[in-house]
């Protein structure tokens, strides 16, 4: 390097050539160290898939490795122009960095998760001395770090000169650039070819966002979407490397009671609509059965709301469902009992690909399905026709989801209740909110009384008394009610957006009121286990419990393929797979009631086991399941 005789601007030149080959060497450390990722995540079956793990750790780590020095060192070296304080303070900044790597590969390890503050409370707990001591064992190879980080910062400032011969800085840069770009392409390609020994690595890295492009491709007809749904399709001939659902074939009880079961869904019907005012008939049905007044859905999303309702898992199984098209068990038991089963849905199925997922296996004579009607109306009076024809000898399931809710739709001649609602307001009116909500009501209203037809049916048709009835809804519907401006559903996990209606009339069993909270995981071993249907624990196909047992969970669990929700008496706990610097926000804290942010407070480690277990239970080699 030449002096220029600017004192200033060569201490700059030389600290930035410096930090060039600083953050050089710790892109590689970083990557010996996060290649542990490798060894603790599914290494992939195929070629590609062993390649594209490669190609992603070089691209991602470089990356982040040179973003960091870029936004923090690059122009810190401009302020403080003084090399050794700016060394020791950038030594302090790596060692720090690569000593939360390696944190989180042992995080990873333990709970396939990374690094998150309730996760170092619970291995630094006082109750966990193992951990305790193994983890304070592991804090005194930090200071060895730090010195050897110290060694390679006087290295290479000692040899910048000789360095500087050395005209690799371009080529090892679009080396790296390469590997990212590439790792980003492959996994966009994969993303639409359904290639999941890709695909499947997306959470494997901290801070890792792979591209995908699926709708982008449809958009402009690079994607074909009926032959990616195909490809969809064909997936359940594959067998899935990760899932392990169920944990055991289905066993069937012969002596099983033969009960009729129907099961109605009513998309984005809140919690509070269940009352004599809005709904009246429903209400009356609900005061004959049992009544769950603190039931969740299982996201606030619709596909994996009805996922929730259909399989009894975890939301943060339906990427693993989805790819290996996994059909419910609690249908695989219907269809293998010689149930009559009929499918009423008004939206079509392939919307929240339920064609490719719940429905998949259902092309046989005993199945009727109806969809795509677009018209309540349309669906309860195919729903009324099938149910007419059933013969009382053989019992059926019938699945009935409804959308008028979800669009606030009524049909001409029916009578508003609500006033003023929004077809009565022009577009500056100051009360939309009212109006909107109003608008909702009636809808509501109207569904009522729909639903009360095909009650009636049951009764006149003599079917009503050996008749399960279940009814509840995919999630909520916010009208801004927690004052964070969020409208309509998906955008936060406030009771208004996840809690809805469950009672369940089931023959012979007496009506109560249960306070306690439930979710939609526990409808399908609570229907399969009071059947009496199959001879399988209940551990076997559901993360959920048996409703009619009171054997009750302090704790539920929601959320989707990227983020688990912890619901628990007075909070709402929000963290993400990706760790502390998550776009979706980690262990963001939310008062229950009001869905306000309050201060972070400890949980308790046992029950947070208990969830990393949930979300762990139905992969291969996952941990053992412990008690609720």
């Amino acid at each position: 390097m030449l002096e220029t005789g600017h004192h200033y601007r060569d201490q700059v030149s030389k600290i930035i050539s410096w930090g060039h080959w600083f953050s050089l060497v710790n892109i590689l450390l970083a990557i010996v160290f996060a290649s542990r990722y490798l060894f603790i995540a599914d290494w992939p079956e195929t070629i590609l898939g062993q390649a594209y793990s490669l190609i992603s750790l070089l691209g991602h780590f470089s990356f982040i490795i040179f973003l960091l020095y870029l936004v923090i060192i690059f122009p810190v070296s401009f302020l403080i122009p003084f090399p050794r304080a700016l060394r020791f303070l950038t030594v302090i900044f790596a060692t720090v960095g690569l000593s939360l790597l390696i944190i989180d590969t042992e995080i990873f390890k333990l709970y396939n998760l990374h690094i998150n503050p309730i996760i170092f409370e619970i291995l630094l707990g006082e109750s966990e001395q193992t951990l305790n001591s193994d983890w304070q064992s592991f804090f005194v190879f930090v200071p060895f770090l730090f010195l050897f980080e110290l060694l390679i910062s006087s290295f290479l400032w000692h040899r910048l000169r000789r360095l500087s011969r050395f005209k690799l800085g371009p080529i090892i840069a679009i080396f790296f650039f390469c590997c990212f770009l590439t790792g980003h392409l492959l996994h966009m390609w994969a993303d639409a070819a359904v290639y999941r020994p890709i695909t499947a690595q997306k959470a494997n890295f901290p801070l890792a966002y792979p591209m995908t492009a699926r709708t982008f491709l449809v958009k402009y007809g690079w994607l074909d979407k009926a032959a990616f749904d195909k490809r969809v399709s064909n997936t359940k001939n594959l067998t899935d490397s990760r899932l392990d659902y169920p944990k055991n074939p289905l066993d069937i009880n012969k002596s099983s009671q033969k009960l009729n079961v129907l099961l109605i869904n009513i998309s984005t019907l809140r919690a509070d609509m269940l009352n004599d005012s809005v709904m009246p008939e429903m209400s009356k049905l609900s005061r004959k059965g049992l009544q769950f007044k603190s039931h969740f859905s299982t996201s606030n999303d619709d596909s994996l709301g009805n996922f929730g309702i259909m399989y009894g898992l975890a939301p943060q199984y339906w990427g693993d469902i989805e790819i290996s098209a996994k059909s419910p068990f609690m249908l695989d038991y219907f269809t293998q009992a010689n149930y009559n089963l009929g499918i009423f849905n008004t939206e079509k199925l392939s919307e929240h690909k339920q064609n490719q997922t719940t429905f998949i296996n259902l092309d046989n004579p005993q199945t009727t399905i109806v969809e795509g009607t677009n018209d309540d109306r349309k669906t309860v009076e195919k729903t009324r026709d099938w149910l007419r024809e059933q013969d009382k000898t053989t019992p059926w399931f019938a699945y009935i989801s409804l959308d008028s809710v979800q669009n606030m739709n009524t049909p001409d001649g029916f009578p508003a209740l609500f006033y003023p609602n929004i077809q009565d307001l022009n577009s500056q009116a100051s009360n939309r909110q009212i109006a909107l909500f109003n608008s909702y009501r009636n809808s509501v209203s109207y569904v009522d009384k729909a639903i009360a037809k095909i009650i009636y049916e049951l009764k006149s048709s003599e079917q009503y008394d050996n008749t399960v009835i279940i009814f509840t809804a995919n999630h909520g519907n916010e009208f801004n009610d927690s004052e964070d401006h969020s409208w309509g559903y998906g955008s936060n996990y406030s009771t208004y957006q996840t809690q809805v209606p469950l009672f369940i009339v089931w023959p012979n069993k007496e009506p109560n009121v249960i306070n306690q909270d439930t979710s939609h995981t526990d409808l399908v071993p609570t229907i399969l286990t009071n059947l009496s249907a199959v001879n399988n624990p209940i551990s076997d196909y559901s993360n959920g419990i048996d409703l009619f047992s009171g054997d009750f969970k302090t704790w539920q669990l929601l959320g989707n393929k990227n983020n688990f929700v912890i619901l628990q008496e007075d909070t709402i706990t929000l963290f993400s797979y990706q760790g502390l610097f998550s776009r979706q926000g980690n262990h963001d804290v939310r008062n229950r009631s009001d869905y306000k942010p309050i201060p972070r407070t400890a949980m308790h480690e046992a029950k947070f086991k208990q969830v990393l277990n949930e979300l762990n239970y139905f992969y291969k080699a996952a941990p053992a399941q412990t008690e609720n």
